[in-house]
């Protein structure tokens, strides 16, 4: 038996969920830090810009590491990645303050980005190890954020005062364990087992969308969370609109792409939208669900769908239906809620929500290796629907008709908010399971 292709595998599983968690870093409401209210804003500013810098970097990896060629450089790459991220997991308690901490960011989120192009250089276009790569990927995006310490009657998340993420370092369990399988497939590696070949075209055009996704999600989001204290309609408009560039945006981009590989694109796009709401109950205080429950389900149902994915025969296998799936999730937020918000309910949501992500995904893994980074990266520097799903649910309010003074939202506006959030998810997803169908059925996918 050949020990490599195991050993790939669970060094692509690892690789993937540590970028995964480095590049995780939601809006926390139990996150605190010891600092000035300007240098708050500092450090506030500087999360989303660092996730999107990374999002950009991985394309910029796997274009570097095909021109090498070499899987022993990118796992080499990977291992060198771990050794930073251990370093700046030291190197945060011993801060001196906000700047030093945004610094570590930056380099961080940065690393994070060289560890999945690595990873995806490293292993794409052999079947197992890309699949335990997207699980892992797949795995933080969804449960990275679930660690909670107990607090009182309810879990809560609590990380030290000075981090440079609002969930925490990265365990230590997972620095090493990455350090170690990357090295160990380094020295096993076969010389003549190469990295993909580079396209010119597909490789621009992924660099080209990645630096075009990014603006537009640090840009629109942005601007939607300078809302938060705007009126309802206002802010809802300037919402409608920014999910109609970024949807617009991906559509083009993955029609840009040779063949099926685009619908990897709107896959990760559509799951994404799916996430947000179930993501954003994941983080909140008063989920009382233990931990250990909602990484068993997140991962097994995740697992269950990628396996399905592969089993079933290949004309049975469209990601449309993992959207379609996964948009159970968005629709039941558009008729009810709060429905799910903790306990079993909870479970189910994730459990649908794992399911159709970890079908639409395997069903729509790309060929190319930048399609794969792209994809795989994006879900993370997704601003545009996170701040869609939370600065109107949370922060919308309304002028008194009596007076100029601004008032918190009333039960109403908050409650129609808590509807809108849920239709604006479903439409995204709805147009990405139609942009999916319709890339299929044209002769050369384009």
């Amino acid at each position: 038996m050949d020990f490599r292709e195991p050993l790939s595998a669970a060094a692509a599983l690892a690789s993937g969920a540590l970028a995964g968690f480095v590049l995780t870093n939601p809006r926390n409401r139990a996150w605190t830090i010891n600092a000035s209210d300007r240098e708050i804003d500092r450090w506030l500013s500087s999360q989303p810009t660092g996730v999107v810098v990374a999002l950009v970097l991985a394309v910029v990896a796997v274009a570097g590491l095909q021109r090498s060629g070499s899987r022993r450089l990118s796992w080499l790459l990977a291992a060198v990645c771990a050794l930073v991220l251990i370093g700046a997991r030291w190197v945060v308690p011993h801060a001196g303050g906000v700047d030093t901490l945004i610094a570590l960011h930056f380099a961080k989120t940065a690393t994070a980005g060289f560890l999945l192009g690595a990873a995806v250089a490293a292993v794409w276009g052999r079947w197992a190890p890309q699949l335990a790569l997207t699980l892992g990927v797949a795995g933080a995006f969804l449960l990275a954020s679930v660690q909670r310490l107990p607090r009182g009657d309810a879990a809560y998340v609590e990380p030290a005062s000075m981090s440079t993420s609002a969930i925490g370092e990265p365990p230590q369990w997972l620095l090493v364990g990455v350090l170690v399988l990357a090295v160990a497939s380094a020295v096993v590696a076969r010389s003549q087992f190469r990295v993909q070949r580079p396209d010119r075209k597909t490789l621009l055009t992924a660099l080209v969308g990645a630096l075009a996704l990014a603006l537009l999600n640090r840009l629109l989001g942005a601007w939607i969370d300078d809302q938060e204290f705007g009126e309802p309609m206002t802010v809802w408009l300037i919402v409608a609109f920014s999910l109609a560039v970024i949807v617009a945006g991906t559509a083009l981009i993955a029609r840009r792409f040779p063949g099926l590989d685009g619908r990897f694109l709107l896959a990760a796009t559509g799951v994404t939208a799916a996430a947000v709401l179930v993501l954003d109950d994941l983080r909140t205080p008063r989920v009382t669900i233990p931990a250990a429950a909602l990484l068993a389900v997140g991962v097994f149902t995740l697992a269950a769908g990628i396996a399905v994915a592969v089993r079933v025969p290949p004309k049975w296998r469209r990601p449309g239906w993992g959207l379609c799936l996964a948009a159970l999730v968005p629709l039941v937020a558009t008729v009810w809620p709060d429905f799910g918000n903790d306990g079993v309910a909870l479970l189910f949501r994730l459990a649908v929500l794992g399911g159709g992500t970890g079908f639409a995904l395997a069903s729509a893994l790309p060929g190319s290796a930048p399609v794969a980074v792209l994809g795989l990266a994006l879900p993370f520097a997704s601003l545009v629907f996170v701040a869609a799903t939370t600065v109107p649910r949370s922060r919308v309010v309304y002028s008194d008709a009596t007076t100029s003074n601004r008032l918190p939202s009333s039960p109403a506006s908050t409650a129609a908010s808590d509807h809108l959030a849920g239709v604006a998810m479903l439409l995204v997803v709805a147009f990405c399971v139609y942009a999916v169908h319709e890339r299929r059925n044209t002769p050369d996918g384009s």
